[in-house]
């Protein structure tokens, strides 16, 4: 049988010895059955077909010598060379297909035909030699166009990405990199390739052979993170992964990485990571960021025994300055109380803003006491100087609690109160203070802390008590005015006069509270009393310098101002001579509100302050009120008699009426009147009493003459 006429017709023979052979040379590609011999058939046919095309003499020499002309359409093994290459084939595993397969074909047909031993049969062998040489010859020719296409797409593909890639030799040097790493090595392409990657200006992480030596040893991928400065560049963040090139014998023959630029997210990062942990105001660490160091110093000092100390620094008058000249100049204030703050601290401790006004700071390695309280009184002092807002000039303080760890504490809470409790027994020494921690305070401020609470719930309660004390008109001895006095009947500390719970309430933010309950008490009688007689009555109020200039404070009175059925000058309010020192331009508005509301003021405590003369006229002051030190005469010091004669002289020659505290004696009560005092109030006349029996004064028309 001839040698074509047999592959024609064993072929599926033919493809089941050869499925043993393609097991062996093909053992890494998942082939079906079926896939097989549909590769292999349609390469026998051809083969086949090339035996029965009749040639030429010259035909025959140049298929012989490989020249033979390449055929029009697409032939098997050109379609079998691109499959297997598709398939990640190796060239030497296509070629020993097609030797197999001549083995396998002269075999079977020496078998089945014993007369293809003769010498006729040569010519067959030579033919079949020619044909299945040149299908391997398309079949590897194809293998090569398209192993070589994949290879020129890849490389596109790389020299295109904007991530660095680049494979390393095993010992280092650089067998490809695309356009991004050649930039970022500052070397063209070409001149990179063959160089030791240890050669470049990169980082200590690219630098280093660990990464490439434990891909080789573990034949693994390898995934890193680096920065990179130089070449006056900003600092750039890669992340990058090594991944081994295994040969045929699958050992490492190569290292592939590819790095890929994450500045973007890490700068993101370190932002988010900034505003979570420093205050966006003053830049300086937050709250947050403050206790995370808390807790790491505590930790160390738990290990070594070392001392830090913790200082609790709250601004004094931060909120009238916010309240007077806005958020604006406020916050400014804020930025430049931290500026001050850190220049007093060494770069190991913490400057951190809680919140509002509160500041600390973390002292580590603390030494002496008197080293501590150096640094605070350095602190204070530099706060007290004048802070230059814009136009405006302010001067605050600041009160600071120190505590110790672990001396004072054994727990990062219990620290934190100890210095709350320290900071506010600085505020109730005078603040601009400095005051450490001891046991002892914690008593003291639990006491404060339930003071507090219990201050809360009086008003709601009817704990709060208004007594008033009569002021006498001195030339007719009638009840003209009265001055309203708070007073808190305590549960269990019984009757409080202000000066044991109005700082408290101050500093609880309850002030406002409190004095809207008192105008409206006070309105409702004042009103009530001015019914009881002919004649005009009035009520004053005393009210704090910061309530009074808190935004707003004046126009919640004005609807208890329609209680009055004669006119609204039965009510006055009282202010110190501290009110002065407040921004001029806030004072205008505000008494320029109460005189539109009928409401009249009246300065307390004069000649004991900083007023000027020139305020009385410009803020249309209603009448004095002489301090009570000037009224009283033990026989030997006439200077203060005389004070307060020149006080009522020169109010009345300024269109003012005076009245006098404190009066105590018939002779106190008759030089007054002697002098034209206007009106007085003191124990001589009345202490201050409830309004039940204020309003059976009024009504008994008792005269003080």
């Amino acid at each position: 049988m001839r040698l074509k006429e047999f592959i024609r017709s064993q072929m599926e023979e033919i493809l089941r010895a050869w499925e043993k052979n393609a097991a062996a040379i093909l053992p890494d590609l998942d082939f079906t059955q079926q896939e097989l011999r549909n590769h292999i058939r349609h390469v026998l046919l051809g083969i086949a077909s090339a035996m029965e095309r009749p040639q030429t003499r010259e035909q025959q020499v140049e298929r012989s010598r490989g020249l033979a002309p390449r055929p029009d359409a697409e032939t098997s093994a050109e379609i079998h060379g691109a499959e297997r290459q598709g398939l990640g084939a190796h060239v030497v595993q296509v070629t020993s297909e097609y030797r197999a397969l001549r083995s396998t074909i002269i075999h079977l047909w020496r078998d089945v035909d014993p007369s293809a031993k003769e010498e006729w049969a040569v010519a067959d062998i030579v033919s079949f030699d020619e044909a299945i040489d040149e299908a391997l010859a398309e079949s590897v020719e194809r293998y090569a166009s398209e192993k070589e296409k994949q290879s020129r797409l890849f490389e596109t593909m790389l020299a295109s990405l904007p991530d660095p890639s680049y494979v390393l030799s095993t010992g280092g040097r650089f067998l490809y990199a695309n356009t991004a790493m050649a930039q970022l090595c500052g070397l063209p392409r070409h001149q990179l390739l063959g160089r030791n990657f240890k050669e470049f200006d990169l980082p200590s992480h690219y630098n280093s052979e660990e990464p490439l030596e434990r891909v080789i040893t573990s034949k693994k991928q390898v995934r890193g993170e680096v920065e990179i400065h130089g070449r006056g560049r900003r600092t750039k963040y890669f992340e990058y992964v090594y991944a081994p090139v295994f040969d045929t014998q699958g050992n490492v023959e190569a290292v592939s990485g590819i790095a890929h630029d994450v500045t973007a997210r890490k700068t993101s990062e370190a932002e988010i990571w900034r505003s979570a942990n420093y205050d966006q105001l003053t830049s300086i660490p937050n709250r947050r960021l403050f206790l995370d160091r808390l807790h790491q110093h505590a930790s160390h000092s738990e290990r070594t025994s070392e001392t830090f100390a913790l200082l609790f620094i709250d601004l004094d008058r931060f909120k009238e300055v916010n309240d007077e000249l806005g958020h604006d100049a406020g916050d400014l204030l804020l930025q430049l109380v931290a500026g001050r703050i850190e220049t007093h601290i060494r770069q190991s401790d913490t400057v951190a803003r809680l919140g509002g006004d509160e500041f600390t700071v973390l002292l580590l390695n603390a030494g002496r006491i008197e080293d501590i309280e150096y640094i605070a009184g350095n602190i204070l002092r530099d706060l007290a100087k004048p802070f230059h807002l814009n136009k405006d000039v302010v001067t605050i303080s600041g009160s600071i609690g120190i505590t110790l760890f672990p001396n004072d504490a054994q727990t990062i809470k219990q620290l934190l109160n100890n210095a709350d409790r320290a900071m506010y027994l600085a505020k109730s020494a005078g603040r601009n203070q400095i005051c450490f921690y001891q046991d002892i305070m914690a008593h003291a401020m639990t006491a404060r802390q339930e003071l507090i609470s219990d201050l809360r719930s009086a008003p709601d309660k009817g704990e709060l008590r208004i007594h008033y004390q009569p002021i006498i008109e001195l030339d007719s001895g009638r009840i003209a005015k009265a001055e309203a006095l708070l007073r808190w009947s305590h549960p269990t500390r019984g009757l409080l006069g202000p000066a044991e719970f109005l700082g408290l309430a101050e500093e609880a933010g309850l002030m406002e509270t409190i004095e809207q309950w008192v105008f409206s008490q006070v309105a409702a009688d004042a009103h009530h009393w001015g019914t009881l007689s002919p004649e005009p009555f009035q009520v004053t109020i005393n009210t704090s310098p910061i309530q009074f200039m808190h935004n707003g404070h004046a126009r919640p009175w004005e609807p208890h101002l329609g209680l009055f059925a004669k006119s609204s000058t039965q009510v006055a309010v009282e202010l110190t001579e501290n009110i002065f020192l407040q921004d001029c331009r806030g004072l205008d508005e505000r008494f320029s509100t109460l005189h539109k509301a009928g409401i009249q003021l009246a300065l307390d405590d004069f000649g004991t302050g900083y007023s000027s003369l020139a305020y009385l006229k410009r803020f249309n002051i209603n009448y004095l009120k002489i301090d009570q030190s000037f009224v009283k005469d033990d026989g030997t010091d006439f200077s203060n008699k005389a004070i307060a004669e020149t006080i009522i002289v020169m109010a009345h020659k300024l269109g003012l009426q005076v009245v006098a505290e404190g009066v105590e004696t018939e002779e106190q009560r008759d030089w007054l009147r002697e002098v034209g005092c206007d009106f007085a109030q003191g124990f001589f006349f009345a202490h201050p009493v409830p309004a039940v029996s204020m309003e059976l004064l009024i009504k008994s028309g008792r005269s003080f003459h």
